[in-house]
């Protein structure tokens, strides 16, 4: 049986090119027997962190009710997990940032039984400059991992040249993406 894979996208615009990449991993795992399931940040409300830390001292989750709860439990039944974000920049999304911000909530579980799960980075930028304009948006990841302990990582793919909605189509990046979602059943 394949692994359960959860691909979160950060991007509001559903038909963008961090989406369409999101789409190509999705069609490259469940080649091989994963099953997938696509989240759009956008179609889920999420409050900013409010640093009261009640979550960390009474390890009950957070107080607030927006559907961070729902991701949160998402993330702990995926066997892989792919963040993907639009650059701005040179960083994350704000919706990715604020998905990782409120995921404290979820962190000491996952440190616990993050054991064997797997996450990758899809990040897309305007500039053809991968190398430079990406470095924040990895850090931001690795560092989310760290924090997280036990999930490796699977690996990152920065994608550049593509401004429009759509112009990443023509691109080899979408080739690339695909074949990433494929590995996913390899590791």
């Amino acid at each position: 049986m394949g692994k359960k894979v959860l691909i979160i996208s950060s991007s509001p615009i559903k038909t963008g090119n961090s989406a369409l990449l999101c789409e190509e991993f999705a069609r490259g795992a469940k080649e091989v027997g994963c099953e997938v399931e696509l989240v759009h940040l956008s179609d889920y409300t999420i409050h900013f962190c409010t640093g009261c830390e009640i979550c960390v001292q009474q390890g009950h989750g957070c107080v607030q009710n927006d559907d961070m709860k729902l991701l949160i439990e998402k993330m702990h039944q995926a066997d892989v997990f792919v963040l993907a974000t639009p650059i701005y920049f040179m960083s994350v999304s704000a919706q990715l940032k604020v998905f990782i911000d409120r995921f404290i909530a979820g962190e000491v579980y996952m440190r616990k039984h993050g054991e064997g799960k797997t996450a990758y980075l899809i990040t897309v930028s305007a500039s053809p400059d991968v190398k430079e304009n990406h470095l924040a948006a990895n850090a931001s990841f690795r560092g989310f991992l760290t924090c997280l302990q036990s999930v490796k990582e699977g690996g990152i793919l920065n994608a550049g040249g593509a401004y429009a909605p759509g112009s990443i189509r023509d691109q080899d990046w979408m080739r690339q993406a695909y074949e990433m979602g494929k590995g996913v059943n390899h590791e």
